[in-house]
């Protein structure tokens, strides 16, 4: 913790030389399983239940002229729960790698701290093609003991550039396991395959991001002898637009919403009364880089 705070003040500390980029998303919505569950709902032959839930991520970047960037990130969301991101990353003329540690926070009360390596691979030919390739893992020998979890992330996206579009078509997978007691293991994992478009026009201060594609929610309880596994599927579609207040302020407003969603094997389909959604609204704002040079 005291190497996040350092790191931190170091950033706010050189700020007056560099320009500085703080932004932040929030999102709330109820496609989610309840945190607390112990019991497959499958198993007794119930039907998935909605469960509020609250995410998104905050977040402070300093760019060193072009080359390097170094960010601190808190981000939150109901598979993943809670991390903290120390990110360095380096910019080539067709190539940005970004590297790190993160650390799980709080995740449960038997480890405060529990630290991972992040790293990303981005490849572009500017203006025509680019490819994206992440992997987040928790650093450690595994699940033996209760109270013992692993985060992981990953995902690969790749995409093409035509006159106003942005197309990039995506896949990701995030879970997080934990050992809850010497009997019990539990697993939540969602799988998302998504086609991405970002249109924006030259001299519009708005961009639009629409968002079409396929998810598949898992809780597993693993026990020593069998596994019992509830699954939501869905298609889904999104949308948000970013708005440019100025040079330096950025705001966006968006939701998502399944178009169907289904349970998978022995869960019941979501009753036709619950409303499954998501929304979220995020903000970007970069405090201007000041002008040291002398002036005669």
């Amino acid at each position: 913790m005291k190497y996040i705070i350092s790191c931190v003040l170091l950033i706010f500390g050189i700020s007056s030389a560099f320009a500085l980029d703080i932004y932040g998303n929030g999102a709330f919505g109820n496609m989610s399983f309840s945190e607390a569950g112990t019991e497959s709902l499958g198993s007794s032959g119930d039907s998935f239940e909605p469960e509020y839930f609250g995410k998104g991520y905050f977040g402070i970047s300093e760019a060193f002229e072009n080359d390097l960037q170094f960010s601190v990130e808190y981000r939150r969301d109901p598979i993943l729960r809670n991390s903290v991101y120390t990110l360095i990353g380096f910019n080539a003329d067709f190539a940005q790698i970004v590297v790190g540690p993160f650390f799980g926070l709080f995740n449960n009360k038997d480890s405060i701290l529990n630290s991972g390596l992040s790293t990303k691979l981005h490849l572009e030919v500017p203006g025509v093609v680019f490819g994206s390739f992440l992997a987040d893992s928790t650093i450690g020998a595994g699940i033996s003991q209760e109270g013992d979890y692993v985060q992981e992330k990953s995902a690969i996206e790749a995409g093409f550039y035509v006159p106003n579009v942005i197309t990039t078509l995506s896949i990701s997978s995030d879970s997080f396991t934990e050992k809850v007691s010497p009997a019990l293991t539990v697993a939540d994992k969602i799988t998302r395959y998504a086609l991405h478009a970002d249109v924006y026009k030259k001299n519009v201060r708005y961009t639009v991001h629409v968002l079409i594609g396929y998810q598949n929610l898992e809780r597993s309880f693993i026990y020593n002898s069998y596994t019992d596994t509830d699954e939501l599927a869905a298609f889904i579609v999104g949308f948000d637009s970013t708005f440019k207040v100025s040079d330096s302020l950025s705001l966006m407003l968006g939701t998502e919403l399944p178009l169907y969603a289904w349970g998978v094997g022995s869960l019941g389909s979501p009753s036709a009364s619950d409303a499954l959604y998501e929304v979220k609204t995020g903000f970007s704002w970069t405090l201007q880089k000041l002008n040291l040079d002398y002036q005669e």
